[in-house]
């Protein structure tokens, strides 16, 4: 059993004695590791849902000077009711202060709408599958960076703080990341891929497996003949028993993280995303010792 204030006082004492390089790999990660694909997928494709999913309740929009609903087809604007679109225009301009030529600029619309409905239908229709279009090449584009360019980075700083943790390392320790590359991308996007799946079931799970699969990179870093799926399946053997330590681990950075809230991210860039960094690269260390 590793003790928790050991591992952070080596981790600490790696960090310090390459500082300058550490912040910089400790940044790299966060910028570019910080966010994920998957989840950025899932949360995009909910908000998708939810805006396509037409909705029963009575429409409100209310604001310092007007109050609008409508329901069944009638509007009410400060109480009164208008079953009149053009009428309503007119109550929700004068509530609202809205100058003339913008309330008439408003029932222009609304008399070409209402002169050719199949048309303005058809331009909605274009004008919503182009915002989605534009989302769903967002998210291709945002993935396939993620899978090829991130991942491996992700190995290589890694693996800068694995070497830091035996002797102040180099950032060419980065390069690890792409050799052997493909191994590398397909380890990561299995990883991710299990993550994704597991996360479906519930968020439990998934943070469960998040610290089952934590190791990866270390591995995937530190053994260039293993292959993706004997580096996942060890990290899954590593990280037996010990992931509530490792969640406890974490937890015990709070305080700094908390710290860097204060100082606007400040403190984070300069002392705790490193100190964190290279805490878990010696968590690494110790169960692979463990595992001899």
């Amino acid at each position: 059993m590793w003790d928790r204030k050991e591992l952070k006082a080596r981790g600490k004492a790696a960090f310090k004695a390459n500082y300058w390089k550490c912040v910089l790999v400790a940044l790299l990660l966060v910028v570019l590791v910080g966010g994920s694909a998957f989840s950025t997928s899932r949360t995009t494709t909910n908000q998708i849902e939810d805006a396509s999913t037409p909705t029963q309740a009575p429409a409100s929009v209310d604001t310092d000077t007007v109050d609008v609903q409508f329901e069944n087809g009638i509007f009410t604007v400060n109480g009164q009711t208008y079953d009149n679109v053009q009428d309503a225009i007119t109550a929700i301009g004068e509530a609202a202060d809205a100058k003339p030529e913008d309330i008439e600029k408003a029932k222009e619309l609304v008399n070409a709408i209402e002169a050719n409905p199949e048309e303005a239908k058809a331009a909605i229709l274009m004008l919503g599958a182009a915002v989605i279009g534009v989302v769903l090449i967002v998210l291709l584009v945002t993935s396939l960076v993620r899978i090829f360019v991130t991942n491996p980075i992700e190995v290589g700083c890694q693996n800068f703080f694995v070497r830091n943790s035996e002797a102040p390392a180099e950032l060419g320790e980065i390069k690890c990341g792409f050799h052997p590359y493909w191994r590398n991308v397909g380890a990561m996007l299995l990883r991710g891929l299990f993550l994704f799946l597991w996360t479906l079931l519930f968020i439990v799970p998934g943070i469960i497996k998040a610290y089952s699969y934590r190791m990866v990179p270390y591995i995937l870093a530190d053994d260039p003949t293993i292959s993706g799926m004997d580096a996942i399946t060890l990290s899954r053997r590593m990280m037996d028993g010990q992931k509530w330590n490792a969640f406890v681990l974490d937890l015990s950075f709070i305080g700094w993280f908390l710290l860097s809230a204060v100082t606007l991210g400040l403190v984070g860039i300069f002392y705790t995303n490193p100190y964190v960094y290279a805490t878990h690269a010696e968590l690494y260390q110790t169960l692979k010792a463990q595992m001899k």
